[in-house]
């Protein structure tokens, strides 16, 4: 009894491979002539082989030549002309809400490179749009970087998560522009008050001392404004404070007293 074995077309794909395409005719020249197996008295001219060697530059396109010039053509004329050098967006917008943040530049880049913190959003157009629009800056070539998303824990036990992503981009300008050198940290300093602020903080853990750690000596701004410990009392004995408390309290209650009936006569017209 015969086996019944069954094969999948990718096996008998292999089995049976297609026989190869030879077209009748090729192309020389724009011009067709008959290939190879049709008869001809005269021989075929000889094929030559051109072997490239490694220093040799490839050859130029020249389909990317004829755009880089209509690019290069395009861009001189709308610099002459004093226009958009880019395909203006059509949605109007008179009141952005986008950050768009310039920060310093790393020591890769040059003086004709700027680098913004813009919306994840934000896209090459729209930062060239809103650059040229809103600062009149052309932004030749941009390039973009996202930044991956950090680990966060608002506190040591509680679970963590990924912060925003944070995106970048690098724009190419005509002109150079150099940042300013970074103050010194004196000079910050004295701009801020920071000096200042320290010593009222301290002056406020002075004020804030409790128990004994109140007669302590003042440390801010040299011990000049306190707070100072208690001026020395007197001794009074016990007994005779209590005795003129006494008094002092008697007293002022016969000055409300007499006071109030002066005003009750001088109501009454007595």
């Amino acid at each position: 009894m015969t086996r019944i074995v069954t094969r999948s077309a990718k096996q008998i794909a292999r089995a049976r491979p297609p026989t190869a395409f030879i077209p009748a005719t090729r192309l020389t020249d724009g011009k067709p002539t008959a290939s190879t197996s049709t008869k001809s008295n005269t021989s075929a001219a000889p094929k030559r082989t051109v072997k490239r060697t490694r220093d040799a530059a490839p050859a130029p396109n020249s389909h990317k030549v004829v755009f880089a010039s209509k690019v290069v053509d395009h861009y001189t004329k709308a610099i002459a002309e004093d226009k958009p050098h880019f395909r203006v967006g059509e949605k109007q917008i008179y009141f952005p809400t986008a950050k768009v943040v310039l920060l310093r530049p790393n020591a890769k880049h040059t003086p004709f490179q700027a680098k913004f913190v813009v919306p994840r959003y934000f896209n090459k157009l729209d930062l060239r749009d809103y650059l040229y629009h809103v600062y009149g800056l052309r932004a030749l070539n941009v390039t973009t970087q996202l930044l991956w998303a950090r680990w966060k824990r608002e506190t040591p036990r509680s679970p963590r998560h990924r912060d925003t992503q944070i995106k970048k981009m690098t724009i190419e300008m005509e002109e150079p522009f150099v940042w300013p050198a970074e103050p010194e940290r004196d000079e910050i300093n004295r701009s801020l008050n920071l000096d200042l602020h320290l010593e009222m903080d301290k002056y406020a853990e002075d004020v804030r001392r409790l128990g004994s750690d109140q007669y302590k000596p003042p440390t801010a701004f040299g011990g000049l404004v306190g707070p100072f410990p208690p001026a020395p009392q007197p001794f009074i004995p016990k007994h005779v404070k209590h005795g003129l408390e006494e008094t002092k309290r008697a007293d002022e209650l016969a000055d409300k007293r007499q006071y109030e009936e002066e005003l009750v006569k001088k109501f009454l017209k007595l």
